[in-house]
């Protein structure tokens, strides 16, 4: 049964103030965006039943069946300061959404949720300037043409009743919460735990806190060698070292063999020596 996710809307102080929820979509995201440019509230959620262009980092095309799995993305007008922590927050959320029905869950630098290696939920962000995109009300107020305001947009894929059995070709490497509980998810509760959270964790930096020591704490990637590709589309550039650290706006610092720190903000990173951890060696 379709679960009527807009009887949730307004049940927390920002994040899902307005709530659309959509079967088909090519992308939330590219919905979100389309409001943002409307006048859309902060806090504004648009969820669907399926995407036939979601899209992850570099590009990739997020894999989900009809119905099975949490695809949202939610709009946020913060202060330009906090840009940092958005990705942050949202992939802690989805974090505690896992451990509220007993799945532990690490990071995977930046943006991969994962359970013991395996893919459960994936986040990016995108943040834009400009008037057009700058307008709308929420519990900030007015935003106006300020130029201390963005309008961010967070994606979030949520694999729930998704089986990864029959996917292993297009989408490797993952799981679900079904899939570790041996048991279907209701995705409306999934849902509400996932605003909840990203709601407290909105309000909380909103309000001049951090979420950076948290979110470094459930990296699974420092301390481990990795492979870094340049971040930019055809670039082959590699760096080699040892994730030694991330900064307060979340870069990585791999430190080469020279001793050199590195501060990396995007690429793809392959871990290679996890197998202490009991996952699998190119995570």
């Amino acid at each position: 049964m379709k679960p009527d996710f807009k009887q949730l809307e307004g049940s927390f102080s920002t994040v899902g103030v307005v709530i659309n929820h959509l079967d088909v979509t090519t992308s939330t995201m590219d919905v979100a965006w389309k409001m943002a440019s409307e006048g859309a509230p902060d806090g504004t959620l648009v969820i669907a039943e399926h995407q036939s262009d979601g899209r992850g980092r570099h590009d990739r095309t997020w894999v989900s069946e009809q119905g099975q799995d949490i695809l949202c993305s939610v709009l946020l007008r913060p202060r330009v300061a906090l840009a940092g922590e958005l990705l942050m927050f949202a992939a802690l959320a989805v974090i505690d959404v896992a451990a509220s029905f007993g799945v532990e869950t690490g990071i995977k630098w930046p943006n991969d949720v994962q359970v013991a290696g395996k893919k459960l939920a994936g986040v990016i962000a995108e943040s834009k300037t400009g008037p057009d995109l700058s307008e709308g009300t929420g519990n900030s107020g007015t935003f106006g043409d300020s130029v201390d305001h963005i309008s961010a947009v967070i994606g979030i894929g949520l694999n729930v009743n998704f089986n990864p059995d029959i996917a292993a070709d297009t989408a490797p490497g993952s799981t679900s919460l079904a899939a570790e509980l041996n048991e279907q998810i209701d995705r409306r509760d999934v849902l509400e735990a996932l605003m909840r959270s990203l709601d407290s964790y909105y309000a909380s930096i909103t309000a001049g806190g951090t979420v950076v020591p948290a979110w470094r704490e459930k990296l699974t990637t420092l301390g481990r060698k990795v492979t870094i590709v340049g971040g930019k589309p055809g670039d082959t550039t590699k760096l080699h070292g040892l994730a030694h650290d991330v900064d307060s706006s979340g870069r990585l610092i791999v430190r080469d063999a020279d001793g050199r720190d590195w501060p990396v903000s995007a690429g793809e990173v392959t871990v290679q020596d996890i197998k202490s951890t009991g996952m699998p060696t190119d995570a």
